[in-house]
């Protein structure tokens, strides 16, 4: 199944769209993973990587009352799960309210334990 068919679909995304939208996701999970371990865990990162991440679902019109939904869809997909488990953290260690992706981060801690 199409990038565009497991998520874009759900966000009104055309096929263009979706591509783009995949690129920049693979683009900001090679970014991550190519950092330093100790830069990770820094909030300063952890912020400039939560705003990357922000500017690129906005260009693509999925606002703050939809990230979360588009959140679960990526980890949903196998091929985003590792993405997600990025980007959900870095939100937090930037200071965002734990309330946010709160039942998305359970289900990632009980994953992590199997």
């Amino acid at each position: 199944m199409s990038f565009s068919e497991e998520v874009g679909q759900f966000f009104a995304l055309t096929e263009a769209q979706s591509a783009q939208l995949e690129t920049g996701l693979i683009a900001l999970e090679q970014a991550f993973q190519q950092a330093e371990s100790d830069v990770v865990n820094t909030p300063a990162f952890a912020s400039r990587f939560y705003q990357k991440f922000q500017q690129l679902i906005r260009a693509f019109a999925i606002d703050e009352n939809h990230v979360e939904a588009f959140l679960e869809h990526l980890y949903a997909t196998e091929r985003y799960r590792q993405l997600v488990t990025y980007i959900v953290p870095s939100y937090y260690a930037a200071g965002g309210d734990r309330k946010v992706f709160e039942e998305l981060y359970q289900e990632m801690l009980s994953d992590e334990q199997i």
